[in-house]
């Protein structure tokens, strides 16, 4: 048998075997389209999410700026490559606030916001659908009722990175984790426009349609 024909048996039966295959390693068994609900909490430093005064995990500003996310997920796989895939993300939300400078002595201010996000989803599946790894990036137009004095309130762009994982909890049921950092501002359409970053945690539920 020459080297050509054995290597195309070994392929052939490497492509028959179960979990080697393509149509096996394809990302939630080629279903293209998921929905899901995330809410989870945005803030300056831990000690926000804990209730404390801890700044072990903090961004450097001068303002509070607590953000409860409350968001609707759609995807749409753009493409798939074994075990990675590429989704269209939407994220229609409403979100509630509470903000205030350091340096006053004012109460805390509420407010709410409310947009839609579009992103791009980069995916690593891991052990077939049992799960997987994620990294987003996404933009869009939101309103926020109040927002501290560095920043206009109004119209706003909301852009967030985050990155996260899917855990198999049943069938086409999945958990959703993940964390990441948001900066809000009016890319310069009013002043002040000093911005607002926050760290966010979320964690929800997908379904595979």
């Amino acid at each position: 048998m020459s080297r050509k024909v054995l290597l195309f048996v070994i392929l052939a039966y490497l492509l028959g075997l179960p979990g080697i295959s393509t149509a096996q390693d394809t990302v939630f068994a080629g279903r293209k389209n998921k929905i899901g609900f995330t809410t989870g909490s945005g803030f300056q430093y831990i000690g926000q999410l804990i209730g404390g005064n801890s700044h072990a995990i903090a961004l450097h500003t001068t303002y509070y700026y607590r953000v409860t996310f409350y968001q609707l997920q759609y995807y749409c796989a753009l493409s798939r490559k074994h075990n990675f895939d590429i989704d269209l993300l939407f994220q229609p939300q409403y979100n509630l606030t509470k903000y205030k400078q350091f340096d006053t002595v004012t109460n805390f201010m509420h407010a709410h916001e409310f947009g839609l996000n579009a992103g791009v989803l980069i995916r690593k599946n891991i052990a077939l659908d049992t799960w997987s790894f994620y990294l987003c990036l996404s933009t869009g137009p939101h309103y926020a009722s109040g927002t501290p004095h560095r920043q206009a309130n109004g119209f706003l762009f909301s852009n967030s990175l985050f990155a996260g994982v899917n855990l198999k909890l049943y069938k086409s049921l999945y958990a959703d984790f993940h964390t990441g950092i948001r900066h809000i501002s009016n890319a310069k359409f009013k002043y002040p426009n000093g911005g607002i970053n926050a760290i966010t945690i979320n964690e929800g539920l997908m379904v595979v349609l």
